[in-house]
């Protein structure tokens, strides 16, 4: 289940992915395996948008980087996409009924 859907304390595991930014950024320890002069000892890394932080946590020996991020609202608490509560500052709306209307049948 998406994790937007469940409630839990703290930060929580967004992701989980193949993708890794230390490899990305040649910063993986396994690529530097008896390379000299290769810095493979990196501070943690963080992904930021707005006022959205996820941190980056690696797991090298699967080769897999986890995203974690704090736990927003129950989804069903919030509104919908596209619904009054979210057009503030939108160019144009239209309600569903009258998306329905647009339809020729």
């Amino acid at each position: 289940a998406a994790y937007e859907a469940h409630e839990e304390a703290g930060e929580v595991p967004v992701m989980i992915t193949k993708h890794c930014l230390r490899f990305s950024f040649n910063l993986c320890p396994k690529q530097a395996k008896g390379v000299t002069g290769v810095r493979t000892k990196v501070s943690d890394m963080q992904l930021i948008h707005q006022d959205e932080v996820l941190t980056l946590k690696f797991d090298c020996k699967p080769c897999e980087m986890h995203i974690i991020g704090k736990m927003k609202g129950h989804i069903l608490h919030q509104p919908q996409p596209g619904s009054a509560q979210t057009q503030s500052g939108a160019v144009g709306y239209i309600t569903p009924e009258d998306l329905l209307k647009t339809i020729k049948r």
